[in-house]
């Protein structure tokens, strides 16, 4: 790393790391950065890598910057004040205090390090984020999946989750799936499952049938006691019905709709509730935001695979033969 490099890697970190503050801390970790390089794409991803990796690193990050900045937009400058530190594992790896660490395998490929630079960016903007949107939307604010692929795994959650909220926000109830995702607050056992759903929650959960909730267990299963239901699955948690791939999407909807600045008005809502946040940074009544989930939701849905003559005669003559099979065996004899 130049003079001048090493330098402006000190003064960032002393800027943005208030424990880096006199002139013999910013002395010892300009020798610590002696034998790194840095790499800077554009003004936010910063990289402090070794000189033998550079090359490599500064074409993933170019490829890695582009894809931070489809995802999150104008949140994705917020990296600039975390630097990151990237080192291939089985190499001795460097140690500096206050860097983000990146690591990727020995025989990492360019696609391997884009990935893990993404991931690590990600991760920074989740912990810039406040807990809500953070906890609402799973270990990363948004990931790297095909909507059409993370459509169609909506789509059959919408079709088979025991929910009574999922059931009704398929049949086209906006309000229905805003509970289902979650959005609005509320008691979410009674919002999202039936008095039959608790009690079979409860039902398939037998490890929490010990202890302190096993005369709960039994009044919810064999008395039918809904209160004793709700009590148990209080105190035990439930899953909610759609998963973080539905969160995510109505994410990405909300920054179609609503512009690079969408995220940054998600991620720092200034203590307002999610269904709120989602109105003002989509630009659109939640009502609405949530209809255009739906419906991308069924347009990407899974084809059904057609059923040709040939296929069916096909599967007609296995059936056959694993009857004839099953009748010589020596059970039916």
């Amino acid at each position: 790393m130049s003079e001048r490099h090493r330098w402006a890697v000190v003064t960032l970190l002393a800027s943005t790391i208030p424990a880096i503050g006199t002139a013999q801390d910013t002395s010892a970790l300009a020798q610590h950065l002696h034998q790194l390089d840095l790499l800077r794409h554009t003004a936010a991803l910063v990289i402090v890598v070794r000189p033998a990796d550079a090359g490599l690193v500064r074409q993933a990050s170019g490829v890695a910057w582009t894809r931070l900045d489809s995802l999150y937009g104008d949140e994705a400058a917020t990296l600039a004040a975390t630097p990151m530190l990237f080192f291939l594992m089985g190499r001795p790896g460097p140690h500096v205090a206050h860097l983000y660490p990146v690591m990727a395998d020995s025989a990492a490929t360019l696609a391997d390090v884009v990935f893990q630079l993404v991931r690590a960016g990600s991760a920074v903007i989740r912990n810039k984020a406040d807990t809500l949107l953070s906890n609402w939307a799973g270990p990363l604010l948004l990931s790297e999946v095909p909507s059409a692929a993370e459509h169609a795994r909506v789509y059959v959650e919408l079709v088979t989750a025991p929910s009574v909220a999922v059931r009704r926000c398929y049949s086209g109830l906006a309000a229905a799936c805003a509970t289902a995702l979650g959005v609005f607050e509320g008691d979410p056992v009674v919002q999202w499952f039936d008095a039959a759903e608790r009690r079979a929650l409860v039902a398939r959960a037998t490890d929490i049938k010990l202890g302190r909730l096993r005369s709960s267990v039994d009044a919810c299963t064999l008395a039918g006691s809904d209160s004793a239901c709700l009590d148990v699955l209080h105190a035990h948690g439930v899953e909610p019905p759609l998963s973080t791939d539905a969160r995510q999407a109505l994410v990405r909807l909300a920054i179609v709709s609503g512009g690079r600045h969408t995220l940054s008005r998600l991620a720092h809502g200034n203590g307002r509730p999610l269904a709120q946040r989602f109105s003002i940074a989509a630009g659109i009544p939640l009502d609405s935001l949530i209809l255009r989930w739906r419906q991308a939701i069924f347009d990407d849905r899974p084809k059904p695979v057609p059923l040709t003559p040939s296929r069916a005669w096909t599967a007609l003559g296995w059936i056959l033969i694993a009857a004839l099979l099953a009748f010589r065996s020596s059970r039916w004899r």
